[in-house]
């Protein structure tokens, strides 16, 4: 049975991209068939995270009717599949997302998993992205605005009569300034079922077109996001610890707190 599973968020910068692109790796070294869509039509970056910014066949000829999905279809060294955007002016202008409901419901039966990393926001756009899935992945950031806004993507959703996962509270530093879980979790009346810190890794993961979880799997970020993927799938595994910086670079870490 392939579960249809949109990440989402109602604020832009939160990582929602990051978390879709990892979480999709991740699957994919447990050996789960995992499809990763970019649902982003307006500003797709997907394929940048996977080096595919300029795939001859997009989910945008997808929509208009000038390629099928396996044309579209893109397979990263890592064997994970993944359907890019069209990064084009001519793109943004010409394609609607109405029809995607319709390319989810032929993508049934054809994975285990397929990932819609939707736009961000409260527009048509995201809105379509919610219609065309079963369930939500809600990510936020431990700020007041990003969970106001992830608050709205989720009672949108349970119109829609979506299965919400739960809240992926995403780049915590931990500093006194940020909402805790417990504030998150009474704010949004969902669950925290994965806490990801914030992680310099992520910058040279997106230069290097390379998932955090291929890129840099021994970092604590990476490992939640693997936690995370197991969790999902129904997979057990046991994670190793994450490793611990130097003396000097813990020392310098506090001074900088």
């Amino acid at each position: 049975m392939t579960r249809l599973i949109c990440v989402a968020s109602g604020k832009g910068g939160v990582g929602k991209t990051t978390v879709a692109s990892n979480l999709g790796a991740a699957l994919n070294e447990f050996g789960v068939s995992t499809l990763l869509v970019d649902g982003n039509l307006t500003t797709p970056h997907l394929g940048f995270h996977l080096g595919v910014p300029l795939y001859p066949k997009t989910l945008h000829d997808v929509l208009r009717g000038d390629a099928t999905i396996d044309e579209a279809i893109y397979v990263h060294p890592s064997g994970l599949k993944v359907i890019p955007g069209g990064i084009s002016i001519s793109d943004l202008k010409s394609t609607k997302p109405d029809k995607l409901a319709e390319i989810f419901l032929e993508l049934l039966g054809t994975h285990d998993f397929v990932i819609l990393d939707g736009a961000a926001g409260l527009g048509r756009e995201p809105l379509s992205g919610l219609e065309a899935t079963d369930e939500v992945l809600v990510v936020t950031n431990p700020d007041l605005p990003s969970v106001t806004d992830a608050l709205k993507v989720i009672k949108l959703s349970e119109e829609f009569g979506s299965h919400i996962l739960g809240v992926v509270l995403n780049r915590v530093t931990g500093k006194l300034h940020e909402l805790t879980v417990d504030d998150v979790e009474s704010l949004l009346g969902y669950p925290v079922i994965s806490t990801i810190p914030e992680e310099p890794k992520i910058h040279e993961s997106i230069a290097s077109k390379t998932p955090l979880v291929m890129l840099a799997p021994e970092t604590k970020a990476a490992i939640e996001m693997k936690v995370l993927a197991a969790k999902l799938a129904g997979i057990e595994w046991t994670p190793p610890k994450p490793k611990e910086a130097g003396l000097l670079a813990r020392l310098f870490g506090f001074l900088r707190k």
